[in-house]
């Protein structure tokens, strides 16, 4: 064997203890290194924490998931699926051209058991009542397209929190039967209406977050990071009515919720005093 040769097996048999070869040495080294992420991750669970949201059609069972420019029928149930280990902040809008903005989530009269801010874990939006499964439905008879904003944050967003009491919202809290309506903000000077039909969106920070994703066709999942807000992510879904499943409208007939055509069909008796 040349000399060469025989000086380079001398000197792996003195660099490696007998039996081992570098590959063998590089295995404990992995199994250290896997085994320091898994404590790691373990001793901290917040170390990933961005948070997740998925659009669900339906209600019950009967559910499937929200496409990005969907095409729903008028009235459509649907529900928002929120995932993170830590608590956030979540707020949830509507805007379309045709019906301005409107705030679903958080809002002073709906009435759930879900609250500001969300805890950690797998909450469903905008929760239940009494035991009963609550659904925003898309509006009936809005023609352009619906963008819903999901944004979620580690504090509390002023504008957002500003915001609030100037909006339509989504309540539980007109009809006695706790059913969801859409209602204007209290009374009052700081109540002013803002975001009204055929106004832009109501918020410079809600028009960025449309347009994050007004072509991506992949909207459930991880939400993304807003740009030059730390600690905020968000995602869009934009629906559109399938046209013919909104009633016409009719002056003499007008369009009512179904609690209320049960009160229209039922008055109270007159007071007799």
């Amino acid at each position: 064997m040349p000399a060469g040769k025989a000086r380079s097996t001398a000197d792996t048999t003195h660099r490696y203890p007998a039996g081992m070869t570098p590959r063998r040495l590089l295995l404990p080294a992995i199994a250290l290194l896997a085994a320091g992420a898994a404590w790691w991750f373990g001793a901290h669970p917040g170390a990933v924490t961005i948070p997740a949201a998925t659009w669900r059609i339906g209600k019950g069972t009967e559910v499937k998931q929200g496409q990005n420019y969907d095409e729903l029928a008028a009235e459509t149930p649907f529900r928002l699926a929120f995932a993170c280990d830590e608590t956030r902040h979540v707020y949830v809008f509507s805007h379309n051209p045709q019906d301005g903005t409107v705030q679903l989530f958080p809002s002073a009269e709906l009435r759930s058991d879900l609250t500001q801010p969300l805890p950690p874990g797998r909450p469903v939006l905008p929760g239940q009542r009494d035991g009963r499964e609550l659904a925003w439905t898309t509006r009936s008879q809005i023609l352009p397209l619906t963008t819903f904003i999901a944004i979620a944050a580690r504090e509390p967003v002023p504008e957002l929190e500003q915001l609030a009491s100037h909006l339509r919202r989504w309540s539980t809290s007109v009809l006695a039967d706790g059913s969801m309506q859409v209602t204007k903000p209290g009374t009052g000077a700081s109540s002013e209406v803002q975001g009204k039909p055929g106004e832009p969106w109501a918020s410079p920070l809600l028009q960025a977050a449309a347009d994050m994703f007004t072509s991506e066709s992949l909207v459930n999942g991880p939400m993304q990071p807003m740009a030059g807000r730390a600690g905020v992510w968000c995602t869009a879904w934009r629906v559109k009515e399938k046209p013919g499943t909104a009633k016409p409208f009719d002056p003499q007939n007008p369009l009512l919720p179904e609690a209320l055509k049960a009160l229209q069909a039922n008055p109270a008796p007159p007071d007799r005093r």
